[in-house]
């Protein structure tokens, strides 16, 4: 089974690009942002140690406050607490994907997609076989679809880019690259050659590449290997 990694900047597309696999082109996708929604829903599991670590952040209906959760962890002053949030929300997100991969293997996939969007920033690429890298291309184009976000200020906007591998060096250390400075059309059509690419001679000699995946095997391996310790 290959497990695909997909990442971007924010502003660059991802997003788009992770609903056109789902509903579109029907391959099973993690989406790390909607797990750590789930998360911060009422009845989560983030929610009871996020909320007695940052007062305040818990809503009347139970839920985490992600605009109230932002005063406390974004900025240069904040790097303590977002390392005491990612200590708690990371081990419950690794939890969800292992599930995912579980459940995928026992459907028979051959292909699966991570969505995680710090995936460079936090070392991730060492939890898949390959990366596509969702890319608009134009930081003006990025900027300005941003910004247009509802409850979004120049001054977030600049914490979030702080904390992101910029654009152009995850296009550099990317395996492939996903164009959405073009038509929602070609981009699809871009993801789609791009499947066909991973499916079916993507070694250029007719080999697919998931033959040759490796690393849900070496996974599994040593999580028994830590089991046995």
């Amino acid at each position: 089974m290959l497990l695909l990694g997909l990442t971007g900047s924010i502003g660059m597309g991802k997003s788009a690009v992770s609903s056109m696999l789902t509903s579109k082109l029907s391959v099973p996708v993690l989406d790390s942002d909607a797990v750590v929604h789930e998360l911060y829903s009422p009845g989560g599991a983030a929610v009871e140690p996020v909320g007695a670590l940052f007062p305040g952040v818990v809503t009347p209906e139970g839920g985490i406050s992600r605009p109230e959760l932002s005063k406390f962890v974004l900025g240069p002053t904040n790097e303590t607490n977002m390392a005491a949030l990612e200590a708690i929300v990371h081990p419950l997100v690794d939890a969800s994907r292992w599930k995912f991969l579980e459940d995928a293997e026992r459907a028979g996939e051959t292909l699966v997609v991570l969505d995680i969007p710090l995936l460079y920033e936090k070392g991730y690429e060492s939890t898949v076989d390959a990366v596509a890298v969702v890319s608009a291309g134009s930081e003006e184009t990025q900027r300005e679809r941003v910004l247009s976000r509802p409850g979004m200020s120049a001054e977030k906007f600049e914490d979030i880019l702080a904390r992101q591998v910029p654009d152009g060096e995850k296009r550099k250390r990317a395996d492939f690259i996903i164009d959405t400075g073009c038509s929602l059309e070609d981009t699809e059509s871009a993801v789609g050659a791009l499947l066909e690419k991973l499916k079916g001679g993507g070694d250029g000699v007719g080999v697919p590449l998931y033959v040759r995946a490796a690393v849900w095997e070496r996974m599994k391996r040593e999580r028994e290997e830590s089991c046995d310790v």
